[in-house]
């Protein structure tokens, strides 16, 4: 039976480093305590935002498990395991396991190709064979640089394990296809999540369950008041919400939003005095 589907305004949480690119417990407990007191509804660590790919294995599980240790079930926390072949993955589920997160984040296996898209579909069944702990899969093509299509999304969706998606994609065509297929909130087999900043207002509009944003770190409480009027059909309120938190989020991220985003972001919290600096595994760089 599956449990109870997250919905929301899931944050993919940075990680407070140290000059030399080890874990900064401190800065961790309080980054948890600042998005728990915002109202975020669950934090996602080790994804994009999180470094998670960038970090040496022992920091990783150093992450994780710091992190479930301080929050204490105030809020579920999803622990992201990105590798590049199942046997690695399954090296980091087992630590997700022993730290009983309450969900594994999966992504497609990244650097090599898999176009056929049963490679995907053994990758996430081996993962769901070694863990008890429920999946949600995270479609982060643009950085796997292995697209997912639709109807592999819905068989995904449908796994046994398997409690929801998170698009990130920017494929709002299939985005909107699966919610298409799935309009009842209330009757999908997992929850469906929008993780392309750009598109959270029309797809809360459009049934999704919730978000899943990194940048939103730093306006979470815009961020829930955005995921209510756009659950609730009110399109103008929506709209709205979304106009003044993407314009805070470039604002905060140009000239160039591909120049160092991840500084930027960790900048953004230090002056806010939620975290002492901002610190990035190397290359990113440290400059605004």
């Amino acid at each position: 039976m599956k449990s109870q589907k997250l919905e929301g305004v899931i944050i993919a949480m940075p990680t407070p480093l140290l000059e030399n690119e080890d874990i900064d417990i401190q800065s961790l407990h309080g980054l948890i305590d600042y998005c728990v007191d915002e109202g975020a509804n669950g934090i996602m660590l080790a994804g994009t935002m999180g470094e998670g790919p960038a970090m040496i294995d022992s920091q990783k599980y150093l992450l994780i498990e710091a992190a479930m240790e301080h929050t204490k079930g105030r809020v579920p926390i999803l622990a992201t395991v990105p590798c590049a072949s199942t046997r690695r993955c399954l090296k980091d589920v087992e630590v997700a396991n022993q730290a009983k997160v309450d969900y594994i984040v999966c992504t497609s296996p990244f650097y090599y190709k898999y176009p056929d898209p049963q490679s995907l579909i053994d990758h996430l069944t081996r993962i769901a064979e070694n863990t008890d702990v429920p999946m949600i899969f995270y479609n982060a093509s643009g950085f796997t640089n292995n697209p997912v299509d639709v109807d592999t999304m819905e068989t995904i969706l449908n796994m046994e394990k398997v409690r929801g998606v998170k698009d990130s994609s920017a494929n709002f065509t299939n985005f909107v296809e699966l919610l298409r297929r799935y309009p009842d909130r209330s009757d999908r087999p997992g929850c469906i999540m929008q993780g392309d900043e750009s598109v959270f207002d029309i797809s809360l509009l459009m049934g999704a369950d919730g978000v899943v944003s990194g940048g939103g770190i730093t306006s979470i409480k815009l961020l829930l008041e955005l995921y209510s009027a756009g659950s609730a059909g009110d399109k103008g309120r929506a709209i709205e919400c979304q106009r003044l938190f993407y314009r805070h989020l470039s604002e905060l991220l140009m000239p160039n939003p591909q120049r160092n985003w991840m500084f930027n972001i960790k900048k953004k919290l230090s002056s806010m005095g939620v975290i002492p600096n901002a610190f990035a595994t190397a290359p990113f760089m440290m400059n605004s």
